[in-house]
């Protein structure tokens, strides 16, 4: 393994560490505004394993959309929400038994998957090669607007009617 390869290593290994504490913190801080800032950090993590694997676009996307967008209105909705900043979110012990439980659970599912190293299915047209040939934008262009054209309809239909409802509660609340 040459410099870059190892340095490569060391800084998914960095990252994937990083994205695991603030995936914790996500589910562990006791204040709303602290979760939602651990997950944009997440986030943000999520755009560096993009990038790393060589998906520019998918970084670009991930950051301006997931990390600048969506989560910078979920942390003003919670501040305007919540201006209080010494109001506390309580915290059953039952809950983190039953995380406790779900996660060992699929921990050990997720290890008996990759020890077998027999993961079902065929390899897509997608190669490595044939993006580089066709350019990372363009295949995901075109994948999304001839393969997954459908779903990418629907879910936009799906955003449509909950803004549209998201509006509707909001003026019915001010009447």
């Amino acid at each position: 393994m040459g410099g870059l390869g190892a340095a490569m290593v060391i800084l998914f290994a960095f990252v994937a560490a990083s994205m695991l504490v603030s995936a914790v913190g996500v589910v562990a801080f006791r204040r709303p505004i602290y979760n939602a800032l651990a997950l944009v950090a997440n986030m943000l993590g999520l755009a560096v394993l993009f990038l790393l694997l060589n998906a520019q676009f998918l970084f670009v996307a991930q950051i301006i959309v997931y990390t600048g967008a969506v989560m910078v209105l979920f942390v003003f909705i919670i501040a305007l929400l919540n201006p209080r900043a010494d109001i506390r979110l309580q915290r059953p012990g039952a809950e983190w038994g039953f995380g406790i439980v779900f996660g060992v659970v699929f921990a050990a599912l997720l290890l008996i998957i990759l020890s077998t190293r027999a993961l079902p299915g065929k390899p897509g047209p997608y190669t490595p090669e044939a993006i580089d040939a066709a350019g990372n934008v363009q295949t995901i262009g075109r994948a999304l607007y001839t393969t997954f054209l459908f779903p990418v309809e629907v879910a936009s239909v799906l955003l449509l009617v909950a803004a549209v409802g998201a509006v509707y509660l909001a003026r019915r609340r001010i009447h």
